[in-house]
């Protein structure tokens, strides 16, 4: 059990870059494809930028975030007397447990405005391709750590946890895509870029569905499952109309912080950071 854990502390950034790899040439035969198609255009473009500044502004938090995360993991971990024996079985357990856990993380990030809040970034961008998947919050992975804490607690190694959390991340990169279709028996069990394009949908039929990373039988399970009946209308309900990654982080902020301002009371102000986004009070001043 050592040497397996011991190797994958060892290859979890070879793992890692190869991912990055096979990412990096989704994303090139994605622009060729999309070029050939003639859906380049400066719009466009720009939207791409945004998605990618807004990722090396990310990349600035990168080593702090990596610490908390992992650290949570590894600190947590050395307290727990207890652990579940590492082989392939319980590493496949692991996985499973674990993207079950992202799915109920990600219900509640839309349901709760302030996890929304940094939630939101990813769903900002008015177009879908593989630069939207880069448009992620840095201040994602200094909070999400939390809710894989369970999975260290009932003695899964932490560095399986990693594996698991870092192949189901990655796995995420080559849904956001509108080049590949309807993939038959495949959708049954596994999130596919159909299902996923539901989910960045702010079309009133897409609002709120397909919250799973791996697995789509959650969704299936628990009711959030659409399938893809039309192209969807890609981005927020409203519109950031910004291209500036300062603005594209923070403006969810902004708009809590006014709301809080104008609150008639402490639970006015409460209710609009833990309420669902667009909660309004029903007589507001």
């Amino acid at each position: 059990m050592d040497a397996i854990v011991k190797s994958i502390e060892e290859n979890i950034g070879l793992i890692i870059y190869v991912i990055l790899g096979f990412s990096i040439l989704l994303a090139t035969v994605e622009f060729f494809y999309e070029l050939y198609k003639k859906k380049i255009n400066l719009w466009r473009l720009g939207e791409m930028w945004a998605s990618i500044s807004v990722f090396l502004v990310a990349q600035l938090m990168e080593k702090t975030s990596t610490l908390i995360f992992a650290g949570a993991f590894l600190l947590v971990g050395s307290w727990i007397p207890w652990q579940i024996p590492v082989n392939i079985w319980t590493t496949l357990l692991c996985l499973v447990l674990l993207d079950f856990i992202y799915y109920w993380e990600h219900v509640i990030e839309h349901k709760v405005r302030i996890l929304w809040s940094y939630h939101s970034i990813h769903h900002s961008s008015p177009i879908y391709n593989y630069t939207t998947a880069m448009r992620v919050s840095f201040i994602d992975s200094l909070i999400t750590w939390v809710f894989y804490l369970p999975l260290i607690i009932i003695g899964f190694n932490p560095y399986i946890v990693l594996l698991c959390f870092t192949l189901v991340l990655m796995y995420q990169f080559w849904l956001h895509t509108e080049i590949i279709g309807k993939l038959g028996w495949f959708e049954k069990v596994f999130m596919t870029p159909s299902q996923h394009r539901v989910h960045h949908g702010s079309d009133k039929i897409y609002l709120d569905k397909n919250f799973g990373a791996l697995f789509s039988i959650w969704d299936r399970i628990f009711g959030t499952f659409q399938e893809e009946k039309h192209t969807p209308t890609y981005g927020l309900t409203k519109p950031i109309n910004t291209i500036n990654p300062v603005k594209i982080h923070f403006i969810e902020y902004y708009n809590i912080i006014k709301d809080m301002l104008r609150s008639r009371n402490l639970r006015e102000a409460w209710n609009y950071l833990v309420k669902h986004p667009g909660w309004a009070p029903k007589n507001p001043q």
